[in-house]
């Protein structure tokens, strides 16, 4: 499913002429290339351009505060972040591993400057009263994987995915961790996907193949048109579960059919309710995730009925099959 799942990202970069998924190759490709020649003004110039074209083909122009500046507002970037020597590291495909402290923290060092050299253009966009003036988390990934390919964009849709398989939609050092174990789990398939797809020009890193992964995912879920690809992608997305939140329950040995649901209710309001402590602002739940940890028999419509009649948390519903009773039910919760 994994290589299913990048082929079907990678094949719209490579079919169709100039498309924007390329805008990422451009960018990455531009800083790796020309790393050590930083020195260069006209190197940096371009670098400048390539990110500032890059971060707009994926919506962050119309969406940051970048609108109220030129492609130069990267310089500062550039010349105090991306040329020093502690992160050059990141330009490295596969020596970043963040199960190793020196990696992760060198990670989270890396977040928190490239924040700190932007905040200053930031108090100047807001003297002229632009909106939508937040150095973001969205903008921050997409900064830090569009030039080191070190982590993915946690936009919208890669926060959905990430959710459905278990894993924190939040842009935190727990987050790359549980995306580091995701990757070691499937490393062969990605891997291997990585080896096939590799050109003289461009060789995809670990986490862009991850970003590619669960960004197609919830494209592939929220497009609804293929039923039978929608189900593969749930049943294979419970399969790997990196957060403990699904706790056994004790249940009752005999009760009534009224009983049993209000027991699966209560069930599911536990761990949303432990979603919504731990910081998320949504939740995706599976019947199966359910049936299976509460030890249940053949009881997937209580478990589906439980889930659609909860009144503490609005939802969607993410994926049902016509009869609406299975085990591959999930609705999202929303917790804020």
């Amino acid at each position: 499913m994994i290589k299913e799942v990048l082929y079907a990202y990678h094949n719209e970069t490579i079919n169709v002429d100039n498309h924007r998924f390329k805008s990422w190759e451009h960018c990455y490709g531009f800083f790796k290339q020309n790393r050590h020649n930083l020195d260069d003004d006209k190197v940096v110039d371009h670098a400048c351009l390539h990110l500032a074209f890059y971060l707009a083909s994926w919506g962050m122009l119309r969406n940051s505060f970048l609108l109220q500046r030129d492609y130069l507002i990267h310089k500062p970037f550039i010349e105090n972040i991306v040329k020093k020597e502690k992160y050059r590291i990141f330009f490295e495909n596969f020596p970043v591993n963040f199960n190793r402290r020196q990696d992760i923290e060198g990670l989270m060092q890396l977040i928190a400057d490239t924040r700190a050299v932007y905040q200053p253009m930031l108090q100047e966009t807001k003297d002229d009263k632009a909106t939508h003036l937040e150095i973001t988390d969205t903008l921050t990934s997409k900064i830090l994987l569009g030039v080191f390919g070190v982590i993915p964009a946690y936009d919208r849709f890669f926060r959905e995915a990430a959710r459905l398989h278990g894993m924190s939609g939040q842009f935190n050092q727990s987050s790359f961790l549980q995306l580091q174990s995701f990757f070691n789990h499937y490393q062969s398939e990605f891997e291997g996907f990585i080896e096939e797809t590799s050109t003289k020009y461009m060789k995809y890193t670990p986490m862009k193949t991850i970003d590619m992964y669960f960004w197609k995912v919830a494209e592939i879920l929220s497009a609804k048109k293929d039923s039978q690809m929608i189900e593969g992608l749930i049943n294979f997305s419970s399969e790997f579960r990196v957060k403990d939140s699904i706790k056994p329950l004790v249940i009752k040995q005999s009760f009534d059919r009224k009983t049993r649901t209000e027991d699966i209710r209560n069930f599911i309001i536990e761990i949303l309710q432990a979603e919504k402590v731990s910081g998320e602002e949504s939740a995706d739940i599976c019947s199966r995730d359910i049936h299976k940890a509460m030890n249940l028999k053949n009881s997937y419509p209580s478990v589906c009925g439980a889930m659609g009649s909860l009144k503490m948390f609005p939802y969607e519903v993410v994926y049902a099959p016509p009869s609406g009773k299975s085990s591959t039910v999930t609705y999202r919760y929303k917790l804020k």
